[in-house]
């Protein structure tokens, strides 16, 4: 009797053997093709944009809880179609490719993320609750905003667009009433940026943005850089542009000078925004002069403004919501020069360092004008500091620099040493400060005094009183000094 032996192939001995064994096959590339192999398409997805989509409904319901239920709710099935199709009317076709990538593989590499996706992609994301990629496109966004995309450099003022631009299309995606992460990031980056009302007409801010950021920071603490009339002006410029259809830029935010159902149509698309502008850290002069005239505020809230500001009437306000903030700008320094290649401005704007072989003292200027009655309170944190830092306000027509004598040519300042400058004078204020320390700056336009303090610590000792309706902010660095504003 034969014995037959089993046909089995033979199988390469693990110690014998001279091949080398193959690189096992990676999971996510193979599920990745399972998107483009149609023999495995039993679910059609019909998007905003009227493309339709196919996929593999066991992996879909596996790995999302919202398509589970939506595969296997059988009101959404329909018996005459061979193959299930589903409806998304707020989820376009790119949002919904990058998430079947990112269901099917954990990740993406095909449908990559970019600055035109990132609305639609995370409005995808918290619809299909899927917590990790809302986290990704939040990292992403901070990202761009901070260094733009990798492919351009990116002005500062291209970024601030930026991000007016996705925070309009972020409520026109989402609504008014929302509130979660995404609109976090966006409304604290906007609120740092300057609205100029001979920009309104041009840039990329919506009137529904513009609302959106009233709404949120009206009793904001955190930094915020434009004044509370500014902020009128610019609204008044915004919406005038929209009603007229024409740029008004260049145009006095007051003239309203318009045919009676003109300035009708103006009254009701502002009106939403009205209640948003804080009148009460408005100067009373400006609310009396400026914007009663004007007709557009209710009466009640303009004489609840005149009340509150009687009855406080020996305090002093600032007359911006927030934190004031501003960014470091070389653009302005009186040699006329853009920049100096020895100055290094980073982190948005927000922080500044000088070389450290730079011996010689260098002034940077903020880009903020310091205006109107009231205080007007910054900090700034000290990162680097090999020699005296001096930080101070200087006049727009001032020039700063450090002078053998310990003087400065114009302007407030305090030192790291512990002295305050004006001129050619300077004198003892126990301010000193170092590495790691918070310095805060106090001007009072109204009294027209300067305060200087450190690590909330204020030192009441000034110097020099009578100083323009008109100053800038400004840092003298050398030898690798590096400060960030607060």
């Amino acid at each position: 009797m034969t014995t037959q032996s089993n046909n089995l192939p033979n199988l390469p001995n693990s110690s014998n053997s001279s091949q080398p064994s193959p690189k096992p096959k990676s999971l996510s590339n193979d599920l990745r093709k399972l998107l483009s192999d149609e023999r495995f398409y039993d679910v059609s997805l019909k998007c905003s944009d009227n493309v339709i989509l196919n996929a593999c409904k066991n992996i879909l319901a596996c790995r999302s809880e919202v398509f589970n239920d939506y595969i296997f709710d059988k009101s959404k099935k329909n018996a005459n179609q061979q193959r299930q199709q589903l409806e998304f009317d707020k989820i376009n076709s790119i949002a919904m490719k990058l998430i079947l990538e990112y269901l099917y593989t954990s990740k993406n590499e095909k449908e990559i993320l970019s600055v035109e996706k990132i609305v639609e992609v995370y409005y995808a994301a918290i619809f299909f609750k899927l917590d990790d990629l809302q986290n990704d496109v939040i990292e992403y966004t901070m990202k761009i905003l901070r260094e733009g995309d990798g492919k351009k450099f990116y002005e500062t003022e291209e970024l601030n667009e930026l991000a007016k631009k996705l925070l309009s299309e972020f409520i026109e995606k989402f609504s008014l009433e929302v509130d979660n992460e995404m609109s976090k990031l966006l409304v604290d980056w906007v609120a740092k940026i300057q609205l100029f009302p001979e920009k309104a007409d041009n840039d990329s801010l919506s009137l529904m943005g513009l609302q959106y950021l009233l709404d949120k920071t009206r009793n904001t603490e955190n930094q915020f850089a434009t004044y509370e009339l500014t902020l009128v002006e610019y609204t008044l410029n915004k919406t005038k542009n929209i009603i007229l259809e024409e740029n008004v830029g260049t145009k006095d935010p007051y003239d309203m000078n318009y045919d009676s159902k003109v300035l009708e149509r103006i009254k009701d698309r502002i009106a939403p925004l009205l209640n948003y502008i804080n009148l009460k850290i408005i100067d009373p002069d400006d609310v009396m002069g400026k914007i009663e005239s004007l007709k557009l505020f209710p009466a009640e809230m303009i004489t609840d403004a005149f009340r509150y500001r009687l009855g406080k009437k020996h305090e002093s306000f600032q007359p911006m919501r927030g934190r004031l903030t501003f960014r470091w700008n070389t653009k302005k320094n009186k040699d006329g020069k853009d920049g100096n290649d020895k100055i290094r401005i980073t982190n948005n704007g927000f922080t500044v360092e000088i070389d450290s072989n730079q011996k010689e003292y260098k002034s940077i200027m903020g880009d903020l004008i310091i205006k109107g009655n009231g205080h007007h309170k910054w900090d700034i944190l000290i990162e680097n500091l090999n020699d005296t830092i001096y930080f101070g306000i200087c006049g727009i027509n001032e020039e700063f620099r450090k002078p053998g004598d310990k003087g400065y040519e114009g302007g407030w300042a305090l030192g790291s040493d512990g002295y305050v400058y004006n001129k050619k004078n300077w004198k003892w204020n126990n301010s000193k400060f170092t590495v790691g320390d918070v310095v805060h700056i106090t001007v009072d336009m109204t009294a027209k005094h300067c305060l200087f303090g450190v690590n909330n610590v204020t030192f009441y000792e000034a110097i020099g009183h009578a100083f323009p309706d008109k100053l800038y902010p400004f840092v003298s660095l050398n030898k690798g000094g590096k400060v960030h504003i607060k």
